[in-house]
């Protein structure tokens, strides 16, 4: 059997005391609240308590980053979620929207040293963006992985 045919690890997923924040662009709701529900649903599947879930909205995708690291300075976190939705236009904004808001992410996790699953569609129309709505379910199995293997990493010091 050669090594690709190997699937990988899948690891356990114990939401259990783990502490999620979540940040929802509304602009594009219809996409983003869509996936915000398929998310929280997992995340109470995974056994994340209600109320260890906060939720925080902004305007668009550009804000993301800003709210998530207002939320990381200011309460205990184990993992974040960003839901965002930027779709091509007859302009260039989609691709700056989506290059800052990955950026500005991803920076905030690694200087912060909390993991922020990046759940921003960067999509050319509606029907894809349908098509991943789902992604939500995926982001929050990732967010509890994530805050576990760090929990794993730093305990094992």
């Amino acid at each position: 059997m050669a090594q690709a045919d190997i699937p990988p690890p899948s690891p356990p997923l114990d939401g259990s005391g783990l502490a999620i924040g979540i940040v929802v662009a509304r602009y594009n709701w219809h996409i983003t609240g869509a996936m915000f529900h398929c998310a929280q649903e997992e995340l109470k599947r995974l056994g994340v308590a209600t109320e260890d879930m906060r939720i925080v909205y902004t305007p668009g995708a550009f804000e993301l980053a800003t709210v998530a690291q207002a939320m990381l300075l200011n309460g205990r976190y184990d993992a974040l979620i960003c839901f965002g939705c930027v779709m091509r236009g007859e302009t260039r904004h989609d691709i700056v929207v989506g290059d800052a808001a990955a950026q500005g992410i991803q920076r905030v996790a690694l200087e912060l040293h909390t993991p922020i699953i990046f759940g921003v569609m960067t999509v050319e129309n509606l029907h894809q963006a349908q098509a991943r709505i789902t992604r939500g379910k995926e982001c929050a199995q990732a967010a509890v992985e994530m805050a576990r293997t760090i929990r794993t990493i730093k305990n094992a010091r």
